[in-house]
């Protein structure tokens, strides 16, 4: 084997390593509604088994969820037990009312975790940051709703999920999603004159499809070249 040959096998194959191995090299920002606000009344607060949730909807085309970050008010008197359950749902259930809207409720699950597993609460203002996860949303689909369960929560204590407007990437309706007993129902800041979107972002890449599609035209392409010059 050729100098020229050996030179452009390698290069083939660190090509082909890096697009099929590491999908983190292509990960994008889809969703960016980053709180700057330091004032700790700008939350909604939450109830033991009452989830709060918010319908978001991503930009770009990337869409398998590899990072996902909250933002939520935990008071000091907190006893230490308390946990949170994020859930990412399809909005594919029954109609909202007003049909005008065009919207439907949460329904189909796609992805869970607790906050067990990735960190525990802290008082204050803080992040719960959920990385290295895998959450692909179906062919065509950009929006969906996220909620947390908030458990443990004692007599005096307080807790909610931090509010912030406009998203910079991505949009997100004025209002948000409570879950209680089963039954979805939205609520409103300040009758609608505040947004009531949460502070969150959301990492992306492209389905592991794209990628694989993507390397094998890369590779074909290199492989076309390769022989061309051999000739």
């Amino acid at each position: 084997m050729t100098t020229a040959s050996v030179q452009r096998t390698s290069l083939l194959a660190l090509i082909s390593a890096t697009l099929v191995c590491t999908p983190a090299a292509f990960a994008s920002i889809v969703y960016d509604n980053s709180s700057t606000v330091t004032d700790l009344s700008t939350y909604i607060g939450a109830q033991n088994g009452v989830e709060l949730g918010d319908e978001i909807v991503l930009a770009g085309t990337d869409r398998t969820i590899t990072d996902f970050r909250f933002e939520y008010f935990l008071s000091a008197n907190a006893s230490g037990n308390e946990q949170a359950q994020l859930t990412f749902r399809l909005n594919d259930g029954t109609a909202l009312i007003p049909l005008s809207s065009g919207r439907k409720l949460p329904n189909t699950q796609f992805f869970q975790i607790s906050t067990d597993s990735v960190s525990g609460l802290e008082t204050g203002r803080s992040t719960v940051v959920a990385n290295g996860i895998s959450a692909t949303l179906p062919l065509g689909i950009k929006n969906f709703t996220w909620s947390v369960n908030f458990t443990g929560i004692e007599a005096g204590e307080e807790v909610g999920l931090v509010l912030n407007s406009p998203p910079t990437i991505g949009s997100s309706p004025s209002d948000y999603w409570q879950l209680d007993n089963g039954v979805w129902t939205t609520g409103q800041v300040d009758g609608g004159a505040v947004q009531g979107s949460f502070a969150a972002r959301v990492t992306a890449v492209p389905e592991p499809s794209s990628l694989a599609l993507g390397a094998f035209g890369a590779l074909a392409f290199l492989s076309y070249l390769s022989r061309k010059r051999s000739i």
